[in-house]
């Protein structure tokens, strides 16, 4: 028996920035949303990486590093960076999740 069938973290990502795109309007402020979409050609930026430890007080599940990939999607300022999500989704084919932590709103 083989083991799960994985995405690769770029199509995993892909996924993350996709389903962002999609719930952003529903989840941040209009605001965000304006500003996200203003800058995001020049200034965006999308960042995969291992899960940190902070995805387990949020889901009730192993996070396995190598099932899982961390996904930031947010814009990067001279004086700032803002985040406007971290994306916890599952690189699993066969077992889809997806988690999003997203800005808070001011």
């Amino acid at each position: 028996m083989s083991g799960p069938r994985l995405y690769t973290e770029e199509e995993a990502t892909h996924q993350a920035y996709d389903i962002f795109l999609e719930l952003a309007p529903s989840n941040l402020n209009e605001q965000d949303v304006e500003t996200f979409n203003q800058y995001r050609e020049e200034l965006g930026f999308i960042e995969e990486g291992e899960p940190d430890e902070q995805w387990q007080d949020f889901v009730a599940l192993e996070v396995e590093a190598d099932h899982f990939l961390q996904v930031l999607v947010g814009l990067e300022f001279e004086n700032d960076d803002v985040l406007f999500a971290k994306i916890l989704i599952s690189r699993d084919k066969d077992a889809p999740f997806c988690h999003i932590l997203w800005k808070e709103t001011e």
